[in-house]
């Protein structure tokens, strides 16, 4: 098996050069980086990562947690997060908690132990416990749903504004009150999102009727049956607005399953827009959640902080964007 001394010697060069180059630890002349890249393909050279941190302190290695890999938004986020990394040679593990808290807690103690760079975390209702117990050593960024009493960075959509904008589109086609489909009252980001609903109506003086909210989670058996529910509390409905495009999708069946048609009888609106909701009949007019510039921007500031340098710790709410398509 070659060794850094044998990369050094097909390279021509010193093997503290090898080092510098492989840890991103200082100046290395891009041809003499070119050299030693050549080199360590011909021998085939492998570095050890779980050496390179026993004695540099870094693994170029970041752990990626989320709550829920069947989501996919959180993996069109993760594909955001892996393209940034790669573009400056790091790493990534990632791991499904399944909303567990014990196994988050798991996970998170497992990714230390393998000495990752840093951890960016879904947030989760028991992420603010997990750190808590666990407080973990090294950088930590919460994407998605917020944690409370959280000290680190946080990066999120405004939930809240996405809401309104979705409900305010919503009440200029409907004759009567849009529904929501709304999410787990737990999850902090689907709280956000009522709040949102319920303020968009009062804005137009428009009271928010518990009959027409059905709560659910962010699956698309969970809409179909949620919408079902909705039609079976208020038949004349005519605007929906759901936690996320998968719930709309599943409304939507419902919806054409009753030989309704959207737009022409019920309006539908939803969240996130993942890959399907553009391609569904109709396709969906959804909420885009900004899932690149999220991903590329946690990696940014991650790697600021493990540099050692200051990162803001105010959390990050960046604007959501109305995407018009043929649901409403």
């Amino acid at each position: 098996m070659a060794t850094i001394k044998d990369v050094a010697r097909r390279a021509g060069v010193g093997v503290a050069t090898v080092s510098r180059a492989l840890n991103r630890t200082g100046y290395v002349k891009s041809g003499t980086l070119e050299k030693i890249e050549q080199a360590m393909d011909e021998l085939g050279y492998i570095p050890n990562r779980q050496a390179r941190a026993m004695v540099g302190g870094i693994t170029r290695t970041i752990g990626v947690l989320v709550p829920d890999m069947d989501n996919s938004l959180f993996m069109r986020i993760v594909q955001a997060i892996n393209d940034a990394a790669y573009r400056h040679d790091y790493t990534l593990l990632v791991m499904d908690s399944r909303g567990e808290a014990q196994r988050e807690a798991k996970i998170v103690r497992a990714m230390q132990e393998l000495r990752v760079d840093g951890l960016i975390l879904f947030g989760t209702p028991g992420t603010a416990q997990v750190i808590e117990s666990m407080k973990p050593q090294g950088p930590v960024i919460i994407l998605d749903r917020l944690v409370t009493h959280f000290a680190g960075p946080q990066i999120s959509v405004n939930h809240y504004d996405g809401a309104k904008t979705a409900v305010r589109l919503l009440l200029k086609h409907c004759r009567y009150p849009p529904a929501f489909i709304a999410g787990p009252a737990h999850i902090w980001s689907a709280q956000q999102r009522l709040n949102g609903y319920c303020d968009a109506l009062r804005d137009q003086d428009v009271p928010a009727v518990l009959e027409r909210i059905e709560y659910a989670d962010f699956t698309y058996q969970a809409g179909y049956s949620a919408m079902n529910k909705l039609f079976s509390r208020v038949p004349d409905l005519d605007g929906v607005f759901a936690v996320n495009d998968l719930a709309a999708l599943g409304a939507m069946k419902a919806i054409y399953e009753r030989g309704l048609g959207c737009p022409d009888d019920v309006h539908l609106v939803g969240f996130d827009d993942i890959h399907a909701a553009r391609y569904v009949t109709p396709s969906l007019t959804t909420i885009r959640q900004p899932m690149e510039s999220i991903g590329r921007t946690a990696v940014d500031i991650l790697r600021k902080q493990i540099r050692g340098e200051t990162v803001e710790t105010t959390p990050i709410v960046l604007p959501g964007e109305l995407i018009f398509r043929e649901s409403c």
